[in-house]
């Protein structure tokens, strides 16, 4: 008789979750020190910053050879220029990059308009001919975005100085918290609302060149008219905020498996605002971190529980046996080969994630300007967020199938027709169609209409070989296998990807395929989801390219 056999699926050492690839790069440019012809005040905080900027390359996986820094005098525009075009000439098609910049903001005075943008570092006097401006990030970014699978990139600094008065900044040197904001602009500028909707955004500027939303991310310390602030202790404390929830404070607020981008932010900013609140009533409010471009993107890859990875048998019944049993399973010969109709068995429960919370304050290990805690109000507590917030397997498992789609380059386009939108049960059999614009590897993930488990339908035991041509149609599945519709009534949710490099399927720790017991399946629970998040936007057996296209789609099982 043959046994369902279980398999503990622990996906890597911890280690493996922070795996530095060769595929990914980063750029950090950190302004504090100006020269004094500037006239421009010093911001403390920056080496926190740039230090906090390569926690963040690292939990992305970008490895110290593949960081390029420019540190005070070092970035200059020009400068800055030329390491824009080093970087667009090394990034290969599918690599991921980060770009981060601290320092301060400014306008001047550009015929009737106010121009806006970054400080770069002179040694004589600051002038308008020295603003990066976000027109020209985008123009520097443009052909790194061209190849580039995703582009993130994240600037800690405020155009609002007009709105902050001098009497302000005076309390802010004594408390050793500043706006990052160089208050010299030219007074025509002065009292001016900044960072308008409609004039400033780099995502604006970046898709005026042609490059897709889905491919940049733009990350703001401050939204319309804010400040973002420098401590000497914490550095930009969005800065500091987003390195704590991205390095492991972040919730996954949807049951994906993952955590995405504005998953991120939510924790960072609920850390910001806690931060802040004691100098609220001197006129310090908190700014809102801003995200546009691919909100849903995930930059850090997961370490799931311990989670259950099983094999389906062919026809067979299942008979649980416990793990102990798995070291010896029952050897016996695979069956006469046949073209076999496979209906998917169906799995066990899921094991529902636990509720807990977490408080959100700054870490123990971090040094605080006393100032700031003298000023805190007695009552002030940690504010508290549920950390893993229940959410219903049927929804969480969508969100973690809509997770993966929106990882998708859109470069890569893939079509996906079924022969049927509604299959009767008992009688009709999958068939889908798929072509790609581009070479690549197919997968096909099918989340059931009992919505207990993902199964990995292609490729499988009896159909391993997944690659498939630019322009062809592969039809699946193959005429020497079918799969069957067996219900239960609803909706089976399918997602299709082709990938420019083959995934691991060693990450996940489970047996090999056979044709005897050709799929595999994870369990809706938390590990199961967040094992196949990693699993498909892995960046492949040859650590290349991360891209690959997507295509989600929904076929009804009736009776």
């Amino acid at each position: 008789m043959k046994y369902l056999w279980l398999i503990t699926a622990l996906l890597a050492s911890q280690t493996a979750w922070s795996q530095q690839s060769s595929n990914r790069a980063a750029l950090i440019i950190g302004i504090g020190q100006y020269s004094e012809a500037s006239n421009t005040d010093t911001l403390h905080g920056v080496p926190v910053d740039m230090l906090n900027a390569r926690r963040m390359a690292k939990e992305m996986g970008i490895s110290n050879d593949n960081i390029v820094e420019l540190r005070d005098s070092q970035a200059t525009k020009e400068n800055i220029q030329r390491e824009f075009k080093k970087l667009a000439e090394k990034v290969k098609e599918g690599d991921r990059v980060f770009i981060y910049h601290s320092g301060h903001g400014t306008r001047y005075q550009q015929a009737n308009n106010c121009l806006q943008g970054l400080q770069t570092y002179t040694t004589g006097k600051f002038t308008v001919a020295d603003i990066l401006t976000e027109s020209e990030i985008a123009a520097f970014t443009k052909p790194i975005s061209e190849k580039a699978d995703k582009v993130v990139v994240m600037i800690d600094a405020c155009f609002s100085g007009g709105v902050i008065n001098p009497s302000t900044r005076s309390i802010g040197d004594r408390l050793n918290i500043r706006p990052k904001f160089n208050d010299n602009s030219s007074q025509s500028c002065e009292n001016i609302g900044v960072n308008k909707i409609n004039t400033r955004s780099l995502l604006s500027e970046i898709k005026r060149f042609g490059v897709h939303e889905e491919n940049f991310v733009q990350i703001a310390a401050a939204n319309n008219n804010e400040v973002s602030w420098d401590t000497k202790e914490m550095g930009g404390i969005a800065t500091h905020a987003m390195t704590q929830c991205l390095m492991g404070e972040a919730s996954d607020l949807n049951g994906s498996g993952a955590i995405s981008l504005d998953e991120v932010r939510a924790c960072a900013q609920i850390k910001l605002n806690a931060l802040m609140k004691p100098h609220e009533k001197l006129g310090y409010l908190p700014s809102t971190i801003q995200i546009k471009g691919n909100r849903n993107l995930i930059p850090v890859a997961v370490k799931p529980p311990p989670v259950v990875i099983a094999q389906i048998p062919v026809n067979q019944p299942q008979v649980p046996i416990t793990i102990a049993e798995t070291a010896k399973p029952p050897i016996a010969p695979p069956p006469a080969f046949t073209a076999p109709i496979i209906e998917l068995a169906k799995p066990p429960t899921a094991t529902q994630p636990v509720n807990q919370t977490v408080a959100v304050s700054p870490p123990q290990s971090e040094p605080v300007n006393p100032s700031i805690e003298q000023s805190k109000p007695e009552s002030t507590k940690p504010t508290k967020v549920n950390a893993v917030p229940h959410v219903e397997p049927a929804l969480a498992s969508l969100a973690t199938l809509k997770d993966i789609e929106q990882q998708r380059n859109p470069k890569r386009v893939v079509d996906v027709k079924a022969s049927k939108p509604n299959l009767t049960i008992g009688k009709d059999s999958l068939q889908l169609s798929i072509k790609s614009n581009r070479d690549g590897y197919a997968y096909v993930v099918m989340l059931g209409s009992d919505k207990k488990s993902f199964y990995i339908l292609y490729p499988n035991g009896l159909d391993k070989e997944n690659k498939i041509k630019a322009g062809q149609t592969l039809q699946l599945p193959k005429p020497d296998w079918q799969i069957k519709a067996t219900g239960p009534v609803g909706t089976d949710n399918i997602l299709v990807i082709v990938s420019d490099s083959a995934r691991k399927l060693d990450t996940l720790k489970m047996a090999e395929p056979t044709a005897a017991e050709p799929f595999t399946y994870a369990l809706n629970d938390i590990g199961g989801r967040t094992a196949l998040v990693n699993f498909l936007t892995s960046s492949g057996i040859d650590g290349k390219s991360e891209s690959f296209g997507a295509k989600l789609l929904a076929i009804q099982e009736v009776k």
